[in-house]
């Protein structure tokens, strides 16, 4: 993919990564300020109580996160692809490439009550009744060799209005199959339906 193409086709960008990718690999460090802040208890000045107060670490570069990603992208190719046969649970996690579809799952969670009337004549309420517990939806990318991965993502590294694909499934969205390519850090954890857990690094639609 051509370097002035990626914006294009970028659909999720965890920016920190990205960003300390590129310190790590140009070299380039940012002009860096530490704020100290301090808890409501600080302003007692006593040690035992001012456990509150912590360090904020900003940074300031002189160019975007897409641009930096444009910059790098040649370097990211290196990492390899993620194998699926050699990961296993109890292992470290691994950053790797995956080709796949990006989809939206839901998943539902609910119990059933049964009623029945033991003294006197059975009643309208008697039977089976489902009650709903709670409802979540994620994005997951499926791709060849049985690869399912279940995303924890962030709303503020999507690309503008992606991540309301989620909210919409099921209501103004119909269907979510978007090819993909993508980095991801896939951690020796399992969701309920056998899928990896990861949280996506850089996702590029694919052509």
């Amino acid at each position: 993919m051509e370097k002035n193409k990626i914006y294009e086709s970028l659909i999720y960008l965890d920016k920190e990564y990205i960003s300390a990718k590129y310190e790590e690999i140009s070299g380039i460090d940012p002009i860096t300020s530490i704020t100290k802040t301090e808890g409501l208890n600080a302003g007692l000045k006593i040690p035992l109580l001012s456990a509150g107060a912590s360090s904020i670490e900003s940074k300031t570069y002189t160019i975007s996160t897409n641009s930096m990603l444009a910059n790098i992208i040649d370097e990211l190719n290196l990492i390899g692809k993620f194998d699926l046969q050699k990961h296993a649970i109890g292992q470290k996690s691994k950053i790797a490439w995956v080709e796949g579809t990006l989809s939206v799952a839901k998943v539902t969670s609910s119990k059933t009550k049964k009623t029945e009337t033991i003294i006197g004549k059975p009643k309208e309420s008697d039977g089976i009744t489902t009650e709903k517990l709670a409802e979540e939806r994620f994005f997951k990318i499926g791709g060849e060799d049985n690869l399912e991965l279940a995303l924890i993502t962030s709303p503020d590294y999507f690309s503008s209005g992606i991540d309301s694909f989620q909210s919409l499934l099921g209501t103004v969205v119909h269907q979510v199959n978007i090819p993909v390519k993508a980095l991801v850090r896939v951690f020796s954890s399992k969701s309920a339906f056998d899928e990896w857990i990861a949280c996506p690094l850089v996702i590029i639609e694919k052509s």
